[in-house]
């Protein structure tokens, strides 16, 4: 039977930085930013090094001497070899100058048994999947992924004055430009006006109770930021492809949806009307660069993986994802409110791993229907993480009094929560027969 291979590891690393750090306590600070305790090899390492930690945190110096009182307290003076192995980390350390390289080379060696775990994780969901192959294939680049985006000593706090210098950049840019935005138009004055458009790594939560407009909403803002030249990816978990198209040609030819269902009924200037919406002229749908996503019952994992790809090949700058609630957890044992929270978080990492926008759909709470009241934060559904994950909210509001029947609805766009700016309403109508959303003109 052959012997399991032993995981990557560097001892002679680990005792250098062990020794490095007796040898100058000051040089702590640098080996933490290049390395965590956990990723030490051998358990005696990684609870030497806690105890150094714990030493600093609680403003005792480091030496020999207070290190191996910590260690009794903490009831660990065996388990790390005695005060022996200490004295000789201290004396066979190579040199304190080089202790951030030997920090380096430790986690290293920590990656490569992530990646040998990753991949062990991978053979066995490949061998035992739970769900269908492209699920799979998902998961396993997020675990990549996240691997991959685990380098801890590559993060260095940022001066001040560089970041201002990029703000004023910014402005600079905005200036010469002409656009008075700190971030992308959503193609309503009003709304840009409030939040001075949307900046990438936003996660903009879009709720409202259903038949509400939502859906058309977020469908209306792809369109308007597509069409002025900004790549934008959509995410359709609940309709078809087909389907979200009917309702843009719907949207930019004028003609009903009703009517485009029961092709019969449509004239010779509705067919007109539709084929110079869909590909007759050069700024026609069929020219937008607007990218539709439609594989139902996906996880945040799958979302974020198409995302990425999509940033790579298309240069995105807007995702809409409708919606939250049929987006598939990722863990099926916790509770809803944690599952919902969850990809909550998962979908503003997103937005800011990408430094893009993201445009988030939520249902509000059905008790809604029969308060007759304006919508509120509290409203969002089975969830308050998505408020506390949210860079801005939006919450469509119409009077309940006004006539259901009619073709064109006010509908308030309630900024219940903007982090960078006030809050307040927009309004907008919306015309239903052609689920387009304009400028108020009442």
């Amino acid at each position: 039977m052959s012997e399991l291979p032993v995981p990557p590891r560097n001892h002679a690393a680990e005792c250098a930085v062990l020794g490095g750090i007796l040898r100058d306590p000051e040089s702590l600070h640098d080996v933490l930013a290049a390395v965590r305790p956990e990723a030490f090899y051998l358990d005696a390492h990684r609870r030497i090094l806690t105890a150094i930690v714990g030493l600093v945190d609680r403003g005792i110096p480091v030496d020999l001497v207070t290190l191996f009182e910590e260690l009794k307290r903490r009831g660990h003076v065996e388990d790390v070899g005695g005060s022996a192995y200490l004295v000789g980390l201290w004396e066979t350390a190579p040199t304190a100058a080089n202790v951030v390289y030997h920090a380096k080379l430790v986690h290293e060696a920590f990656q490569l048994r992530g990646l040998i775990h990753a991949a062990n994780e991978i053979l066995r969901d490949a061998y035992n999947p739970t769900g269908p192959a492209a699920e799979l294939l998902a998961i396993a680049e997020q675990k990549l992924f996240v691997l991959n985006a685990d380098v801890t000593a590559d993060a260095e706090p940022r001066p001040v004055g560089t970041v201002a210098q990029e703000c004023l950049d910014a402005i600079d840019e905005r200036i010469a430009s002409g656009s008075s935005l700190a971030g992308l138009s959503v193609g309503y004055p009003d709304l840009d006006h409030v939040t001075g458009g949307l900046r990438g790594g936003d996660l903009l939560v879009l709720g409202a109770r259903p038949s509400l407009g939502k859906t058309a909403l977020s469908l209306n803002i792809a369109e308007r930021v597509a069409a002025a030249g900004n790549p934008v990816l959509f995410f359709s978990l609940e309709m078809r492809a087909r389907e979200i198209t009917d309702r843009l040609l719907s949207m930019r030819s004028g003609v009903p949806m009703s009517k485009m269902a029961r092709a019969k009924d449509l004239g010779k200037g509705d067919l007109d009307a539709l084929f110079r919406a869909g590909t007759g002229s050069n700024s026609a749908l069929g020219s937008l660069p607007l990218y539709i996503e439609d594989t139902p019952n996906v996880t945040a994992a799958r979302i974020s993986t198409v995302a990425r790809r999509a940033c790579r090949k298309y240069g995105i700058k807007l995702i809409v994802v409708d919606y939250l609630g049929l987006i598939r957890p990722e863990d099926a044992r916790a509770n809803r409110s944690q599952q919902i929270g969850d990809i909550a978080l998962r979908m503003k990492n997103l937005a800011r791993s990408l430094d893009v926008p993201v445009i988030l759909l939520s249902q509000l709470n059905r008790d809604l229907e029969h308060a007759k009241r304006r919508p509120q934060l509290s409203d969002l559904r089975e969830s308050g993480d998505i408020e506390a994950h949210a860079d801005l909210v939006f919450l469509l509001h119409r009077e309940p009094d006004l006539p259901a029947s009619d073709p064109v609805w006010p509908v308030d766009v309630v900024v219940a929560k903007q982090r960078n700016g006030p809050i307040g309403d927009v309004r907008l109508s919306y015309r239903r027969p052609v689920l387009r959303f304009e400028n108020a003109t009442f």
